[in-house]
């Protein structure tokens, strides 16, 4: 199991790797090491900075799995030492395969460089950009109608309209749902909290949204059985506060400015280029084998 864990986060490190690579060759990175000493082996050392770059450009999530077990990591650190001394050794560099491998990697580690400069670091907000968006699209913002129903799922017509009838002579609904619903909300008396639209069975919707508070449905079928809603609660959308969507506003801004400077910067580079897309030979690579050879 740990060495499953730490193959995956291999790989996410594998590609760090291959931009670490680059920029030794580009002479953007500081390779003395520094730090604490934390293993020794085969002639060299292993040093907090190194356990540091390695682990940088991890998710929290992973860099906390590391953390919590950094005597294994190390371990798997100097495996790939000796893994990487044995590829070496046998040339593995230089397969084909691997040779091909290489040059996608560089590639997308370049372009995205190239994005990085002349996308990302060209793109910021001004002061007070992002609460004039919220004031000019104010209906983004808003939070969706929920509503808070109960219900009773009977197996057959027969049963749910008993429990209609006992309903309609006063009974109450979640004592009802306690002792004769088969779902698994029967314990709660039959409350499925807050949902919105796209949330439950469209049959469900249908009928709840059109209810009030207080209102009880007929019964109506579904794939499940049979059901007797009883709309208990209704929270009107309402807006949200400026600063609880701040971050997401700011996001989004940003998102929409790095597409355009991105689309802009690419159409600048393309101008006076002549680009041929031959369709149908394109659309011929997605058709079935048989309808090739006809």
């Amino acid at each position: 199991m740990k060495h499953e864990v730490f193959r995956k986060i291999a790989w996410v490190c594998f590609f760090t790797a291959f931009a670490g690579v680059s920029c030794v060759l580009s002479g953007c990175l500081e390779t003395k090491k520094s730090g604490a000493t934390l293993a020794r082996f085969d002639g060299t050392t292993l040093t907090e900075s190194d356990f540091v770059a390695k682990i940088k450009n991890l998710s929290r999530e992973l860099q906390n799995v590391v953390l919590r077990r950094r005597k294994d990591f190390v371990g798997d650190m100097v495996d790939e030492h000796f893994l990487e001394k044995e590829a070496k050794k046998r040339a593995v560099q230089n397969l084909p395969d691997v040779k091909e491998l290489i040059q996608q990697a560089q590639r997308k580690i370049v372009i995205a460089k190239l994005i990085e400069l002349e996308v990302d670091r060209k793109i910021s907000l001004g002061d007070g950009e992002a609460e004039k968006y919220y004031e000019a699209h104010k209906e983004q913002f808003m939070t969706p109608l929920l509503l808070r129903a109960s219900h009773i799922l009977a197996a057959t017509k027969e049963e749910a309209d008993a429990v209609k009838s006992m309903l309609s002579s006063g009974s109450d609904f979640a004592e009802l749902a306690r002792a004769r619903s088969i779902d698994s909300t029967a314990s709660r008396g039959g409350d499925l909290g807050f949902f919105q639209k796209g949330q439950l069975i469209p049959e469900f919707e249908e009928a709840a949204f059109k209810m009030n508070p207080g209102d009880t449905s007929e019964v109506f079928k579904t794939q499940f059985g049979y059901h007797i809603i009883q709309l208990t609660d209704r929270a009107e959308p309402k807006l949200r506060d400026f600063r609880a969507v701040k971050s997401a506003v700011e996001k989004q801004l940003i998102n929409e400015k790095r597409s355009k400077r991105y689309r802009e910067f690419v159409e600048k580079l393309k101008t006076g280029a002549k680009i041929e897309i031959d369709e149908k030979n394109l659309n011929a690579l997605f058709q079935a084998p048989s309808a090739k050879t006809k």
